[in-house]
């Protein structure tokens, strides 16, 4: 399996749940966001950020399907990848589903 994706599907299954971002003023715009996202979230900006470069921007945050690889790939750590909170079919977590369960 390619680690790029060269052609970019429409999300499946729980998209629109994650906020995507990008610290745009660290990008080198090196693409490798853009090219191993499974979905088209990530675009170019037209303009050059302080270091020159026409760096990433998330350019359609509804298509992200939280698969984290932008986040993994990317060399300067530029990518912020969270669960939005009361998002679209987001049920609130219990209190006491993060506990252990109870022994007998």
């Amino acid at each position: 399996m390619a680690l790029f994706k060269l052609e970019k599907k429409a999300p499946k299954g729980p998209s629109g749940r994650w906020d995507v971002g990008v610290g745009e003023d660290l990008c080198k715009a090196c693409g490798f966001c853009l090219n191993v996202c499974p979905t088209d979230v990530f675009a170019y900006r037209k303009a050059p950020n302080k270091i020159g470069w026409f760096p990433m921007f998330t350019a359609h945050e509804e298509n992200c399907i939280g698969c984290m690889l932008c986040y993994q790939i990317c060399p300067d750590f530029c990518i912020d990848v969270t669960l939005k909170n009361g998002g679209p079919d987001m049920a609130p977590i219990p209190p006491n589903a993060r506990t252990a369960p109870a022994k007998p």
